[in-house]
């Protein structure tokens, strides 16, 4: 009896949603609240966003989010394609982790930018079907609903109730929707007067940098979820991913490398002032450190097979910081310097920059990241996610 006793309380006790991670994420996220309730009752103009730069720290945080959605489908849907066993037990996590933290935060991130959240609805009541926005709205919804379905399936493989062969058609549509995360880049990619952003290779760009995002997430989860024994996934299938991550992001770089050589080359025009003003303006300081700090991902992610978990989580999140540098800049380049400027006198004056957010959005961002970070954790706790010894 007084066995039985013990096991109860120690199940409780892994049950339990009151864990220091917990609330420090839920102090995150009622600073978040705090700093919406001024933005909303103040405007957007105490943050750091303007006429010139409208876009920043949340839309970056948008894309970023949205990458992992899109990446996470990916990674649990690959497996079961390529009959990629090992990978097979993580999967739950991968599909549970794009259902509910990142297109929560991906779509507080858009209403938070939006400034009046009550906006949102025309989304739906006066959608434009011939809109970049909207069919983004349109793939946000989908990765939500195959999120949903995906993980409840694998769930019910896990539990016995179907059969593994029964996944495989959900797997090829989410291994489809994963791929369309490129419709986010039409949003840029489409405008004509920003040549910079007018890019066929920016589809490319933004499919690697989900991939790389989503990467990065699963890693640093697998070190903390090994450490706490939610999971028993081997250093080796970790490596492996690393080593993945580090060769895409040696392509995010030599796409970054060529782009600012190109326009550079011809010496003069609006795209060799814009990229002037990224490498040797006031956005320099912005795009040399994007460099450094991919390189440093490449490195530390590539010695990842011979490193213990610590050197993974640090080369991840270094990988985080580099796609977070390459967005930013890649927002700003084109914001600063714009083809067609305002008519009549200057009165915003000419290109400025760089932006850098305000201590508003930073505590507006990591509340919504927090937020998304707990429902991930509740997940965690209630459903069977995991192949542990909390997991069973």
């Amino acid at each position: 009896m007084a066995v039985q006793t013990n096991v109860s309380v120690q199940n409780r006790k892994e049950n339990s949603l009151i864990t220091p991670w917990n609330i420090i994420f839920a102090v995150l996220v009622l600073v978040g609240v705090f700093c919406w309730g001024l933005q909303l009752t103040k405007g957007l103009q105490i943050t750091n966003l303007g006429t010139t730069n409208m876009w920043g720290l949340y839309i970056v945080g948008f894309m970023i989010s949205t990458g992992v959605a899109a990446g996470s489908l990916l990674f649990a849907s690959v497996p079961y394609l390529f009959n990629l066993d090992e990978f097979k037990p993580y999967t739950r996590i991968a599909a549970y982790l794009g259902a509910i933290a990142s297109i929560v935060a991906a779509s507080l991130f858009i209403i938070v930018d939006i400034g009046n959240p009550e906006r949102v609805w025309l989304f739906i009541t006066s959608g434009n079907f011939t809109s970049p926005m909207f069919w983004d709205f349109l793939i946000l919804a989908c990765y939500m609903v195959l999120s949903v379905i995906f993980t409840r399936q694998l769930i019910q493989v896990q539990e016995g109730k179907k059969e593994e062969s029964s996944v495989k058609p959900i797997a090829v549509i989410s291994f489809i929707a994963g791929i369309l995360v490129v419709v986010t880049s039409f949003v840029f990619s489409f405008q004509v007067a920003r040549p910079l952003w007018n890019n066929p290779v920016q589809p490319i760009s933004f499919l690697f940098s989900a991939l790389v995002a989503a990467l990065t997430v699963q890693m640093i989860l697998a070190v903390l979820l090994n450490k706490s024994g939610y999971i028993r996934m081997p250093m080796n299938l970790v490596g492996k991913m690393a080593k993945i991550t580090a060769a895409l992001l040696c392509l995010e770089l030599i796409i970054v490398v060529a782009e600012v050589l190109m326009g550079l080359y011809p010496g003069a025009g609006s795209e060799y002032e814009a990229i002037m003003w990224l490498v040797a303006g006031e956005g320099a300081v912005g795009f040399w450190l994007e460099l450094v700090v991919l390189v440093a991902a490449v490195i530390f992610l590539g010695k990842a097979g011979s490193s213990k978990g610590s050197g993974v989580v640090v080369g991840a999140l270094l990988a985080l910081v580099a796609i977070y540098l390459i967005k930013s800049n890649f927002l700003q380049v084109e914001l600063f310097n714009p083809l067609i400027s305002y008519a009549g006198p200057p009165v915003y004056g000419g290109t400025t920059g760089p932006y850098v957010p305000n201590l508003i959005e930073i505590g507006l961002a990591l509340g919504i990241i927090s937020f998304g970070a707990l429902l991930f954790n509740f997940g965690l706790k209630k459903l069977n996610l995991g192949n542990g010894k909390t997991g069973k």
